[in-house]
């Protein structure tokens, strides 16, 4: 039977965490935590009634939690800890974690996180809170990306609208059916980045990094077969839209409006999608010569090193991620547990799509954990432009990108 977590239930929780951290201790007292943090409007209600319940446990305690916007909180991050001003506990997308651990700006959670505990998250987000083999925060969401598709443009096209296609092949197959360019209407539409583009790599068991970690090997002949299906649905088959080009319409919005049939997308999109009204449904991600994969992204919780109340802050980050506050998570906002206990908290009658993107995530891959991640992302994203505008070639495109990486790599 699947459980939710009530509010009651959720101060049960906190209370034992307190007993076990030793609440009523000296730095509890009278003490601040301040909380940095980029929920959005569905999620922020939510994070609020997680606070709450944690600091009823922490009577002498306040918790001053701060909104940022998303795209603004790396360089409000990085401002603070120029002027000292940082936060005990931040919530950082998980590319940014290793340049701030790699700046000796986290605290070692190491000592404060049990190995008992960490069994119980998930192992593919776990991973993103590593770097140097040491642990420096702990996931508060994970996800990946799953192939949308229109029902009705389906069912219009003669396909089966139960049933995505399976494999690359397949969805070019379909791809043909549904594209009609007199009405403006392509079978996908695909979003220009490398995080984007992932899926494409790992479906043909492209490695993204050398064994020791030393040199990028996106440019492997399985990684130029990859990309040159992306360009190739785009220039040779035609049944992608160019929503990646300066001044089309992305994909998201395209699927929306009806332009683009198929999308890749991620289980954020789901609830403002059923408000559309559109008949969408969601499947794995097309299989390539090694099969479904997905990337990796997600947030996690950090602690910084200057903070006066690890033990509370590192509580704080159990908290959120338990399996009784997981599974609340889970239930309310539709999202994977990164608590592997709350699984049964997913049901096909209330989140039929969620199963979808729990089992994608079997085979999901993460991103590796290098300091210089998002600068990587910068590097590769004008190339591959370069070849799906047909300026470049597949294999010139990325071996020019990798260079460049190999320079980053090296330097860091």
């Amino acid at each position: 039977m699947r459980r939710t977590l009530s509010i009651g239930g959720a101060l049960l929780v906190a209370c034992a965490f307190a007993l076990l951290a030793g609440c009523g201790g000296g730095q509890d007292a009278a003490a601040t935590l301040t909380i940095w943090q980029t929920y959005n409007d569905e999620e922020y209600p939510v994070f609020k009634e997680i606070v709450e319940s944690f600091r009823a446990a922490h009577p002498d305690i306040t918790i001053d939690v701060v909104r940022l916007p998303f795209a603004g909180a790396e360089p409000k991050i990085q401002t603070a800890l120029t002027t000292r001003t940082e936060p005990d506990i931040a919530r950082v997308d998980v590319s940014f974690l290793a340049k701030l651990a790699g700046k000796n700006a986290l605290l070692d959670l190491g000592p404060y996180i049990p190995s008992e505990f960490r069994d119980e998250i998930l192992p593919v987000a776990l991973s993103s809170c590593y770097y140097d083999d040491t642990l420096w925060g702990l996931p508060d969401q994970t996800n990946g990306l799953c192939l949308f598709y229109n029902r009705e443009h389906f069912r219009s096209a003669g396909l089966d609208p139960e049933r995505p296609p399976v494999t690359w092949d397949e969805l070019i197959s379909y791809g043909r059916k549904l594209t009609n360019r007199d009405e403006g209407v392509f079978g996908i539409g695909l979003s220009n980045s490398l995080w984007w583009t992932l899926p494409f790599f790992y479906t043909h068991g492209a490695d993204f990094l050398s064994e020791d970690g030393t040199r990028c090997v996106l440019n492997s002949p399985e990684g130029i077969a990859a990309f040159q299906l992306k360009v190739d649905l785009y220039q040779k088959h035609g049944i992608e839209g160019g929503a990646w080009r300066a001044g089309g319409i992305i994909h998201d919005l395209g699927f929306q409006n009806g332009r683009y049939s198929m999308i890749l997308n991620g289980p954020w999109a789901v609830e403002s999608l059923k408000r559309t009204g559109i008949d969408f449904g969601v499947g794995l991600i097309p299989a390539g010569p090694v099969g479904t994969a997905t990337n990796v992204g997600g947030n996690n919780l950090v602690v910084f090193r200057s903070t006066k109340r690890p033990e509370l802050a590192s509580e704080f980050l159990r908290f959120v991620a338990s399996e009784e506050t997981q599974r609340m998570w889970a239930s309310r906002l539709g999202q994977i547990p990164v608590n592997v206990k709350a699984s049964d908290a997913i049901t096909s009658e209330e989140h039929p799509y969620l199963a979808v993107f729990v089992e994608q995530m079997e085979t999901a891959i993460p991103r590796p954990q290098v300091m210089g991640y998002p600068e990587i992302e910068n590097l590769m994203n004008p190339e591959m432009q370069a070849a799906l505008d047909g300026t470049k070639s597949v294999e010139a495109a990325l071996n020019s990108a990798v260079a460049e990486i190999d320079k980053l790599l090296a330097s860091d």
